[in-house]
Formats: C-alpha cells, sequence, structure tokens
C-alpha cells in the first residue's frame, strides 16, 4: 500500500513539474536583448522630443521607466512575463499593462487612465542583431469620444495614431 501511495505521488509531480515551470519563466534571450538605457534618436527631426527608456529585468516581468522633459515623474511599468496584467501608478490616474507575444515580436499594451477616460498605447519591441538599436512601433488609440461610423472618404478612424521610432542604447 505504502509503495502504491508513493508511486502515485512520484507520477503526479513528474506530470505536474513542467506545468509549474511553465507558469514563472525566466526571461527569454530577446528579452534580455531589451535590457539597458535607449535613446530615443531625433536626428534630423526637431519636432521630436528627446526621450529615454531604461528597462531592467527580473525573473517574473521587464519594468521600463520613461523618461521626458515634460513629465514631472517618468511612468515606470512593469510587463509580466506570464501576460497577466499590472496596474502601475500613473499620475493621478493608473496604467493597465499587459505583456504579449506576437509571432517573434514582443508586444506591449498599456491601458492609461487620463481623466478617467482610457488610452490605449500599443508598442512592438524589436532589437536589430547587434544590440544597438531597437525599434519601437506604436499605435495609440484614443478610446472616448469617436464613437461612430467614418466620414466620406476617409480610411482612417481619427481616433488612432501609428508612428515608428528608433532608440540607440546608451553605454
Amino acid at each position: 500500500m505504502r509503495s502504491t501511495h508513493a508511486t502515485s505521488v512520484l507520477v503526479a509531480l513528474v506530470l505536474v513539474s513542467p506545468l509549474v515551470g511553465a507558469q514563472g519563466p525566466g526571461p527569454a534571450a530577446d528579452f534580455t536583448r531589451l535590457a539597458g538605457t535607449w535613446q530615443l534618436d531625433v536626428a534630423g527631426n526637431p519636432s521630436v522630443s528627446a526621450e529615454r527608456r531604461v528597462i531592467t529585468l527580473s525573473p517574473e516581468w521587464f519594468r521600463m521607466e520613461i523618461h521626458r522633459a515634460e513629465d514631472d515623474r517618468p511612468p515606470v511599468l512593469i510587463y509580466r512575463f506570464d501576460g497577466r496584467e499590472t496596474e502601475n501608478p500613473f499620475g493621478a490616474g493608473k496604467a493597465t499593462s499587459r505583456l504579449n507575444r506576437e509571432g517573434g515580436a514582443i508586444v506591449t499594451e498599456t491601458i492609461y487612465e487620463v481623466r478617467n477616460s482610457p488610452i490605449t498605447v500599443r508598442e512592438a519591441l524589436s532589437v536589430n542583431p547587434a544590440g544597438t538599436e531597437m525599434t519601437v512601433s506604436t499605435t495609440l488609440r484614443v478610446e472616448h469620444g469617436y464613437e461612430g461610423v467614418l466620414s466620406a472618404g476617409e480610411k482612417k478612424s481619427p481616433n488612432v495614431s501609428n508612428t515608428t521610432a528608433v532608440f540607440r542604447k546608451q553605454q
């Protein structure tokens, strides 16, 4: 009887152990390439203001600080590797962040509350093979005040904006 119970426990542990390991994966190689200080390349475009991003890693998440001259306090966002949402303080409101994997891309999605109205920022992050440039493709969507169908001749919703920015890694 005792050996049957011990065998059952051993079989259960073998079956469960891959599931336990899947719940808390450490950062993959593509996430470690994100770690560091990144400066927005504003060369040749005086309309773009300077921005610096500091990305740090832990076994469960990566943390992104976004520094801009116009911000009194830089937003700090946590993205969990397991895909769960994280609520971050943001001014008088909050920013809810989530990490997605789409194909080979690392995609962050953050919903900012601004005066009790949501704004969604979705960013696809990629680092060049040399690890010196990070490209950020951003879609910004204002979630309030733009209900209804598009006007005749409009191809893009007025509440959506797309941009691509290149950041250079700082030494």
